[in-house]
């Protein structure tokens, strides 16, 4: 017995985020161009900012130039780099609108490792709180760009045919699957933060009581394991999705829950 595997991520809505433009042939709809659904686009795209500050929410004041991982950039940077790439890379360089404010889409348009560039000029006795700016300016930066972002989408003209960034609306579906990617990011640099520099989300009570689940080994069938996509099978992927290849995959076993640590 064979099995088919198609490897995508959980979050995509691949079914709704394209919407037929049908014209009509002898009294019937014919489907003959796919156009974004921009109400989908806008709808993901203020979840996931509603996501992020919400993680953002989670941590007390005194961690916001603090830098968990010594591989990563700091707190700060990250809640400017979200909007930031958002709109450099729909609005700015995308649609080739105005920018908003050129120092600060510079420096939240960094790679997300220090060590690929300087996010700042500074010297070494610089502290990290005086090299990046104030929260209140990080939030008056992200207001603006999350409003041009959605203005975009809603009438930008975000689907160009052979265009490099818009051609099947690649930047805004690409700027809906990095954000997602970096809240999981995110959350595994909160987890190496000490307790005393996170709140506990409203409403949130730990499950610490109880007999944990049993476990149990499932038996999943040889079968053909289908990786990635075809181009057009969907309207995003990374180019490391794609091209979709097959490979024969033995019969193997998985435990039932989740391994926790």
């Amino acid at each position: 017995m064979k099995t088919t595997a198609v490897m995508q991520s959980s979050w995509r809505a691949v079914d709704t985020i394209y919407a037929p433009s049908a014209s009509y042939s002898r009294g019937h709809a014919v489907s003959t161009t796919v156009e974004p659904n921009r109400r989908q686009l806008i709808e993901r795209y203020r979840s996931n900012r509603e996501r992020s500050q919400a993680l953002f929410d989670m941590l007390a004041d005194q961690a916001y130039y603090s830098r968990p991982i010594a591989l990563r950039h700091p707190v700060v940077f990250y809640e400017g780099h979200l909007p930031g790439f958002s709109f450099n890379t729909l609005v700015k360089r995308g649609l080739g609108l105005t920018g908003i404010d050129a120092r600060l889409e510079t420096l939240f348009a960094r790679g997300i490792d220090p060590h690929e560039s300087q996010a700042v000029s500074a010297s070494p006795n610089t502290s990290i709180r005086e090299q990046w700016p104030a929260r209140t300016e990080v939030h008056q930066f992200a207001r603006e760009a999350d409003r041009r972002v959605i203005e975009a989408l809603e009438s930008g003209d975000i689907d160009r045919t052979n265009h490099p960034l818009l051609h099947r609306a690649e930047a805004a579906h690409c700027i809906l699957e990095h954000e997602v990617m970096h809240q999981e990011t995110l959350l595994y640099m909160w987890h190496r933060l000490p307790f005393a520099d996170k709140r506990r989300p409203s409403g949130y009570t730990p499950v610490i009581e109880g007999t944990p689940p049993a476990q149990s080994w499932i038996t999943v069938p040889a079968g053909t394991a289908t990786l990635g996509v075809a181009h057009d099978q969907q309207p995003f992927a990374w180019d490391n999705e794609r091209p979709s290849h097959q490979e024969q995959v033995r019969a193997f076993q998985v435990q039932q829950h989740n391994v926790t640590n």
